[in-house]
């Protein structure tokens, strides 16, 4: 791992004072991995890798030898991968509860391009390296295509968010699903993010009676930030205060992965995190949102929930705010 300066923001605070940004990047994991998920199990730290084959491949081009496309699970202290836990997938995550792991992701339409998916597969373990066969646990909506998934325990049940592109909403729109047993999923009438503008690469957690969204936010010049958002029915919304990032970009950062040398560093995105050994860690990735990623590791010393309100400092609840729908964005990443 390189070595990186902490860098922490100091801004002004739109609600009186300042604010300071309490992640500390600990440095570039060389490695063009995009998405990532971090979790424990049997107090070991392991991260969940969404590999993409092309990075291997001869040509270097975005899709070749998807049929080698998995979530692979890596062991972090030993650095090794301990298992596939399912191929021909894609923008997977991993959740744990007791003695169980479990596995969600988009599954690959053969036939169709490069990361074409129209439902969601769930494979579990309790050892990481036997998996059970996977079943589809979700479908799409009609024509829509799925990305990104994220799981948490709500209140009294289990929530999944997943990415779409429903022509109902903008590119990449955020849903919310419930479920007494991390196999069958109800989609909750209005419980939708990003209707209104652009967001991508979701997390979601919920502690201390607040669901967190963790999403990114398209700024000018086609840079990329990830942001959050909190909610208490997965219905109504509020963002941080804009100046409050959860992870930006080092504009200083070159010689991206498999990216001309000059080109610098416009996105932090994918942030993914989990609570271990008095520490939130979070991985996340950075490059400039073209071909691949740039992993990445920040750390908090302290509990998510005590992350996540740092966020909120100061800033009051709101009566209601709700996500409303509004015309689609831009062509699709």
């Amino acid at each position: 791992m390189l070595p990186l300066l902490c860098i922490v923001a100091l801004l002004a605070d739109p609600v009186g004072g300042t604010w300071k940004n309490p992640l500390v990047k600990k440095g570039y994991l060389n490695s063009p991995l995009v998405e990532t998920t971090p979790f424990v199990f049997h107090d070991r730290l392991y991260l969940a890798e969404n590999y993409q084959a092309f990075v291997d491949s001869t040509d270097k081009k975005l899709g070749s030898d998807s049929e080698k496309d998995a979530l692979r699970i890596r062991d972090v202290e030993s650095g090794q991968v301990v298992s596939v836990a399912l191929r021909e997938h894609s923008f997977g995550t991993v959740f744990v509860t007791g003695e169980q792991v479990y596995a969600f992701s988009a599954k690959n339409t053969r036939g169709k391009p490069w990361r074409t998916a129209t439902s969601v597969s769930m494979t579990r373990s309790t050892d990481l390296k036997v998996w059970s066969e996977p079943r589809v646990v979700l479908e799409g909506e009609g024509a829509e295509q799925i990305f990104n998934v994220a799981v948490c325990r709500g209140p009294d049940r289990f929530n999944l968010l997943y990415e779409t592109n429903d022509p109902k909403y903008r590119p990449f729109t955020f849903k919310y699903c419930e479920s007494d047993d991390l196999v069958h999923w109800r989609r909750i009438a209005g419980a939708l993010y990003g209707t209104n503008k652009y967001v991508g690469g979701p997390a979601l957690y919920f502690e201390g009676g607040w669901y967190y969204t963790l999403y990114l936010e398209a700024l000018p010049n086609t840079e990329y930030e990830t942001r959050i958002s909190r909610s208490r029915d997965l219905k109504h919304w509020q963002d941080a205060p804009p100046d409050r990032p959860f992870l930006t970009f080092d504009r200083n950062k070159k010689n991206l992965p498999l990216r001309p040398s000059e080109l610098h560093e416009k996105n932090a995105s994918d942030a993914e995190l989990c609570y271990f050994k008095g520490k939130t860690i979070v991985y996340f990735t950075g490059s400039d949102q073209q071909v691949a990623g740039d992993l990445q590791r920040a750390e908090f010393v302290g509990t998510p929930r005590e992350l996540f309100e740092h966020f909120f400092k100061g800033v009051p609840e709101p009566t209601a705010t709700r996500d409303e729908a509004g015309p689609r964005s831009p062509p699709a990443r």
